[in-house]
């Protein structure tokens, strides 16, 4: 009898489920109608972000698959650890039941959530060198490397908080930091928007972003920029070579979707910088606009 083949040997892993009352299918149950925030797990959906879950500092509990033995479903599966379930349901409408709405992306994992560091935890980690963002370098020099990080003290709607970090994990963003009243970024709409940015992307979830932020003030002296509709502040098509190489680091803060940045916030921050824009257009979207503010601030590392 002939060797299997490496195919053979990926697929016959799997652990073909039947009953969807089966309590290992228990954490993909009716996905619709919950949130997982609160829960202890979160949901990575499609094979993009299921890949990135699995190369994330997260634990991937199980995989569950509805897709045929394809070439990308192979390559994925070749990645999952031998200690992590994959589990196969082989009806596309059972699957529909199960998670409660009607799923395409055939692919799907479990991931567990860790805790998160406030911003005084994660400032403190990152100035003493226990925790920074690798750097890629084949985009960025390590030594000449400057530091940017998103603040959000009330990102509400998933979409926009998903494309954030989409951008925040491409213009690599040292992280986002989230103030008490955001949205999770680990809801499924979030997660699939950011195209799993948010598996690759640190997060710092302030308990009291207001405090923290005087606190990292005062503390490592590190500024914070208001990201505002002011004709008083300073435009970013202004700032000079010179005038960004000043910063080693910047946090921009950004307001939600709504109003933007209130006075309170603004009060607190250093400086105030402005996209400029035609004066018929009053804003753009929230992950466009970290976007232009991180491609602005690395233009010159």
């Amino acid at each position: 009898m002939s060797e299997p083949t490496e195919v053979e040997d990926v697929f016959a892993r799997r652990i073909e489920i039947r009953d969807l009352d089966d309590p290992r299918l228990r954490p993909y149950w009716n996905l619709k109608e919950r949130t997982l925030r609160g829960e202890a797990v979160f949901i990575a959906e499609g094979v993009l972000v299921v890949e990135r879950l699995l190369k994330s500092p997260y634990r991937t509990e199980s995989v569950l698959t509805t897709r045929k033995d394809d070439e990308e479903l192979r390559e994925l599966l070749l990645k999952v650890p031998h200690d992590v379930p994959i589990y196969y349901i082989d009806d596309r409408t059972a699957m529909k039941r199960l998670v409660g709405f009607d799923f395409h992306q055939g692919v799907l994992a479990l991931g567990r959530r860790v805790d998160l560091p406030t911003l005084t935890e994660g400032l403190t980690d990152f100035f003493s060198g226990r925790n920074r963002r690798a750097s890629d370098s084949s985009t960025i020099s390590e030594s000449r490397r400057r530091r940017a990080w998103v603040a959000l003290p009330d990102t509400t709607k998933p979409d926009n908080l998903g494309l954030v970090f989409r951008c925040a994990a491409a213009l690599d963003a040292e992280a986002v930091i989230l103030g008490e009243r955001c949205c999770d970024p680990f809801s499924r709409r979030a997660l699939r928007v950011s195209m799993g940015g948010v598996l690759q992307t640190p997060i710092y979830q302030a308990k009291n972003l207001f405090d923290e932020i005087l606190f990292a003030q005062k503390r490592w002296n590190l500024p914070f920029c208001a990201t505002v509709l002011d004709e008083q502040a300073t435009s970013l098509n202004s700032m000079t070579r010179l005038e960004w190489e000043q910063y080693e680091f910047m946090t921009f803060v950004f307001g939600n979707e709504y109003s933007g940045l209130s006075p309170e916030w603004v009060s607190i921050c250093d400086r105030k910088m402005i996209i400029p824009m035609r004066r018929d257009v009053d804003s753009l979207n929230l992950g466009v606009s970290v976007g232009i503010f991180l491609y602005e601030f690395n233009k010159w590392n």
